[in-house]
């Protein structure tokens, strides 16, 4: 259409500014009225012609501009596919195969590199794990579950973190539970060291405390809740891959009913499960964010990659969960968050 509509203005253009007149009473002959017709015609024709290849030649530079990626992701889910709807929106880019990497002894990697693109998606921590053998091609991940991932300093990964920032999580416990002084997390230090002393800090300004506890494996959670009974006024769920598994979420859960002490975590899942309140992100934005983090690396060739956390955010507050535990959660509060009732 709009090829349609330059070609028109460029003749009309053409047709109103052009002085020539045929005069069949000035014209000597029907010879000269024939030339001077075929003269306009001659004009006419190698306009359009000159408008048409232009039209094509932008038609030409813009398919070229267009990124060619590969998507690989951990399984047919819906979170994935709107991440995926919001990376393509932001991105400009053809998706030329989707790959579900849903086999361990699939050579996803081999496959990517036959299909050459120019940066590969990655959507998952399953996704991006068969991804780290490639170094040549631009590698981006979202939807990947934990604060700090084993891949996450390989100089041609960049990506975004699902988590929101620590200091925006101790916030947001703030505002929501302004009588919590101290905040327990049961956290593995290789995999959430950072997180925690950035929450830290943050508490440490919120006039709050952080109660921290290691965890080398998931089996030392329940141990490790016993000791905090009493310690702690709410529960901070973090994204960390060794202490957050379905059979320490129960236990968190049970702790969290039996001493009537809230959980604030990272995910709507758990909020529907049990938890009071959740900080946390939509895919599509996370989507989006990735696909402006992947233009910006390849068009610009900028080596180290990026990598940010998500940048914006949704409350979430149990309000069945509030009443069981006995908290009032104040009306401007619940007024900007999603409730579950």
């Amino acid at each position: 259409m709009l090829a349609l509509v330059t070609v028109c203005s460029m003749v009309m253009s053409y047709n109103n500014n052009n002085n020539e007149r045929i005069s069949f009473r000035s014209a000597n002959d029907g010879n000269d009225i024939m030339k001077l017709l075929y003269h306009r015609i001659w004009r006419f024709a190698a306009l359009a012609l000159a408008a048409l290849a232009w039209i094509a030649g932008s038609y030409a530079i813009g398919q070229a501009a267009q990124l060619r990626i590969v998507v690989v992701q951990g399984s047919d889910i819906k979170p994935f596919a709107e991440a995926l709807e919001g990376f393509e929106s932001a991105c400009s880019c053809e998706i030329i195969e989707v790959i579900v990497a849903d086999s361990e002894h699939s050579d996803v990697a081999a496959r990517v590199r036959r299909l050459r693109p120019d940066g590969v998606l990655a959507l998952g921590i399953d996704a991006l794990t068969q991804l780290r053998s490639i170094k040549d091609i631009p590698v981006f991940y979202t939807m990947t579950a934990g604060a700090r991932h084993p891949f996450g300093e390989i100089e041609n990964f960049s990506g975004v973190n699902m988590f929101v920032t620590p200091e925006k999580q101790i916030d947001a416990i703030r505002e929501l539970l302004p009588g919590a002084k101290r905040v327990g997390i049961i956290y593995n230090p290789r995999n959430s060291a950072s997180l925690v002393e950035k929450a830290a800090r943050q508490a440490k300004l919120d006039s709050m405390e952080i109660v921290s506890r290691q965890a080398g494996s998931a089996r030392e959670v329940p141990a490790i809740l016993d000791d905090l009974r009493g310690k702690i006024d709410v529960l901070f769920m973090i994204p960390d891959m060794t202490v957050t598994t379905p059979e320490t979420v129960d236990a968190m859960l049970l702790f969290s009913f039996r001493n009537r002490v809230p959980i604030f975590t990272f995910s709507v899942q758990y909020v529907e499960k049990g938890a009071l309140a959740a900080l946390s992100v939509s895919a599509v934005d996370l989507g989006a964010q990735t696909g402006e983090t992947a233009r910006k690396v390849i068009k610009e060739g900028i080596k180290g990659g990026i990598r940010t956390y998500a940048r914006k955010q949704v409350l979430t507050v149990n309000a069945r969960i509030a009443n069981k535990l006995g908290i009032a959660i104040t009306e401007e509060v619940l007024k900007k968050s999603m409730v579950i009732k």
